[in-house]
């Protein structure tokens, strides 16, 4: 009995051990800064500027989380190599960096107790991965970036301003597009060509 506890205790911290290295320091930094992330919302321009910062922080969180679970996933894009050209499959990589943004509210405006709008300009500002070529379209639209819209809202005077709606004006629309819809449920319709 002694001997089946002795080894279920060596699985058990040899097991956290792996665990721990699996994650990283990379994994571990990125979500100690999303912690330290100071957000406030007393204001509609700094609840936007807030949202900025978190989606910063959460961009470099995700990059961390995209390394480690290839490093997780190595024995499946393993097999995939042996049993495909690169035509069909090539190793897959994750931005050594997120990508930079320059933001700049353009317009606040404040339309009751309980809602108001947020105008911004917005530029990628990432430079372009090496063998990337820009067409003067592209380089027209990477100088001027892109509108984009908050909506927020609040219970009250005594609330804190919330995000209630966030959307973009791109270059080919001709209105307002909101970004983030409700998921509906899936009609599993589709035959996904990544998992065939």
């Amino acid at each position: 009995m002694k001997r089946l506890v002795l080894v279920t205790a060596t699985a058990l911290v040899l097991g956290g051990c792996y665990e721990e290295k699996a994650t990283g320091d990379g994994l571990a930094q990125a979500i100690s800064a999303v912690g330290r992330t100071e957000v406030s919302n007393n204001s509609p321009d700094v609840a936007v500027k807030s949202w900025w910062r978190a989606k910063d922080s959460g961009a470099a969180l995700q990059a961390e989380i995209c390394k480690n679970n290839l490093k997780l996933a190595a024995p499946y894009f393993e097999k995939l190599s042996e049993l495909s050209t690169d035509d069909v499959y090539n190793e897959r990589s994750c931005g050594q960096t997120p990508p930079l943004f320059e933001r700049q509210i353009t317009k606040v405006e404040v339309q009751s107790d309980t809602r108001a709008v947020v105008t911004a300009q917005i530029k990628n500002v990432t430079p372009p991965e090496e063998g990337a070529v820009l067409d003067a379209d592209d380089k027209k639209a990477k100088e001027a970036g892109e509108p984009f819209q908050y909506v927020l809202e609040r219970k009250d005077v005594s609330s804190s301003w919330k995000i209630s709606q966030v959307s973009r004006y791109p270059s080919y629309a001709r209105a307002w597009e909101q970004i983030f819809k409700k998921p509906e449920p899936s009609t599993n319709r589709w035959v996904y060509e990544w998992l065939q």
